[in-house]
C-alpha cells in the first residue's frame, strides 16, 4: 500500500463503516502476545448514544480513514459539557485513536476530531479518552510488555512520537504500580507493625467501625463510596463526578465481576470516611476465553473469572476530616491480609504529580512502577 495514495475521512453513518471502525483495532494489533480485545458488544457500548449514561451530558462522532478501500484509521470526537461545567473550560476530546504507521493519517485524524470540536464551540483538543477518564485512557508510553489490567488500556508506543508530531503536547502523566504476593511478605517487620498499629486505632477510636461488604449491602455501599469519592477527589486533575445513571450502569456491571470481599470500607458513627476498592482482573478471563463469537467467550467467562489470578486496586481515598486518623493505615492492612486472594495486584491510575496514597502504600509493600500513561493536548 502505497504511503502517498489519496486517503479520506468519513464520518461512521453506514453498518459498513461501523464493521471497519470496529475491525481496525484487531487488524493493528494482530499478532500481539499482549494487548485484550473486549467483547464486541462491550466495546460497542462504550459508543452507544443511547444506551451509555455517558451520552446524557456528552456528544461525540465516530470517524474512519480509508485509503484504496481498506480502512487505515479512527477517531471519535467527544464533547463533554459535564467537565466543561465542572472546570469552566472549553476542553474538546478524542479517543479510541488508531491508525496504521502513516503520519500523513495520523495528522488527518486529529484535524478531524479538532475540526469538529471546533464547531461545537471547544477551543482545545485533549486525549486519548475511551470516552472519557471514567474508563480507560492515555497512549500507554512504558509497560507495553504486559497485558492491561481491568478498565486500563493498550495502546501502540509511536503514538506518542505521531501525536506529538501532530502537534499535540503532553500534558499529564499517570502511573500504575504492581505487587507481586509473597507469602513471605506477611511474616516482616512492617506487617507485623501494620497489624499493631490497626489495633491501637481501633481501640483508640472506638467511633470507629471496619465493614465488610456483602452481595446485599453492595449497592448502598458504593453509592457511598461515591459520594465521598466525589468529595476527595473534586480538586483532582480533570475530576468528574459520576452522574446517578453512571453509578447504577458501573455496578450493574461491576457485579459481575466483584469479589466482596476485596471491597473495604470504614464508618465513624455510621458515616463512611474510607474506602479501598478492588477489582478481579476480567481481562485474565478474557484473554482465555476463546471463540469468534461473544456468546461463546460469555459461556467461558464465569468460570475463568473465578480463577484469575490478578487483582487491581482501583479507588482508595479518605475523608480530608479523618485523614489523621490513621484510616488510611486501617484499610490499607485489610487489604494486605486479602492478598493470599491474588498472585498479583495493580495499584492504578496514579497522578504522577500526586504520589501521596502510593507512598503511604509503598512504606508497607514492595510497589514497582508497571506502566505510565500519557494525554497529550493542543489548542484549535
Amino acid at each position: 500500500m502505497s504511503a502517498s495514495a489519496p486517503f479520506s475521512v468519513h464520518p461512521v453513518s453506514t453498518a459498513a463503516q461501523a464493521r471497519d471502525f470496529y475491525q481496525l483495532r484487531r487488524e493493528i494489533y494482530r499478532g500481539n502476545d499482549v494487548v485484550v480485545f473486549p467483547l464486541k458488544s462491550m466495546e460497542k457500548l462504550q459508543l452507544d448514544t443511547q444506551r451509555h449514561p455517558f451520552y446524557e451530558h456528552a456528544s461525540r462522532e465516530m470517524f474512519v480513514c480509508y485509503r484504496d478501500g481498506c480502512v487505515v484509521g479512527r477517531i471519535v470526537a467527544i464533547k463533554d459539557d459535564l467537565h466543561n461545567q465542572q472546570h469552566g473550560d472549553r476542553v474538546g476530546f478524542f479517543g479510541f485513536f488508531e491508525a496504521i504507521d502513516d503520519q500523513v493519517i495520523v495528522d488527518a485524524l486529529i484535524d478531524t476530531a479538532a475540526d469538529w470540536l471546533k464547531k461545537q464551540g471547544c477551543d482545545s483538543i485533549r486525549g486519548p479518552v475511551n470516552p472519557s477518564m471514567k474508563s480507560d485512557f492515555g497512549v500507554l508510553v512504558e509497560g507495553t510488555d504486559e497485558p492491561p489490567m481491568i478498565m486500563t488500556g493498550y495502546t501502540l508506543q509511536r503514538y506518542e512520537d505521531q501525536l506529538k508530531t501532530a502537534g499535540l503536547t503532553s500534558i499529564k502523566r499517570f502511573l500504575a504500580f504492581k505487587y507481586i504476593s509473597d507469602p513471605a511478605d506477611t511474616k516482616c517487620k512492617k506487617w507485623i507493625r501494620l497489624q499493631a498499629a490497626k489495633q491501637k486505632i481501633l481501640t483508640r477510636y472506638p467511633n470507629l467501625e471496619l465493614r465488610t461488604v456483602s452481595a446485599e449491602n453492595f449497592d448502598e455501599t458504593m453509592r457511598d463510596v461515591n459520594k465521598l469519592g466525589n468529595k476527595v477527589r473534586s480538586l483532582g486533575w480533570g475530576f468528574v463526578p459520576l452522574t446517578p445513571e453512571e453509578l447504577n450502569f458501573m455496578i450493574k456491571n461491576l457485579r459481575r465481576v466483584i469479589r466482596y470481599d476485596t471491597i473495604h470500607v470504614a464508618y465513624w458513627d455510621g458515616q463512611l470516611v474510607g474506602y479501598i476498592v478492588t477489582i478481579p482482573d476480567i481481562n485474565w478471563a478474557l484473554k482465555r476465553a476463546k471463540g469468534p463469537f461473544d456468546w461463546i467467550r460469555m459461556l467461558q467467562m464465569p468460570r475463568l473469572i473465578k480463577k484469575t489470578p490478578h487483582s487491581r486496586v482501583i479507588a482508595l481515598g479518605v475523608d480530608d476530616q479523618f485523614r489523621k486518623k490513621g484510616i488510611a493505615i486501617l484499610l490499607i492492612q485489610e487489604l494486605v491480609e486479602n492478598f493470599s486472594a491474588f498472585e498479583k495486584w495493580e495499584f492504578s491510575w496514579v497522578d504522577e504529580a500526586n504520589l501521596k496514597s502510593i507512598r503511604a502504600i509503598g512504606r508497607t509493600l514492595p510497589l514497582l512502577k508497571s506502566r505510565v500513561y500519557e494525554l497529550f493536548e493542543k489548542t484549535i
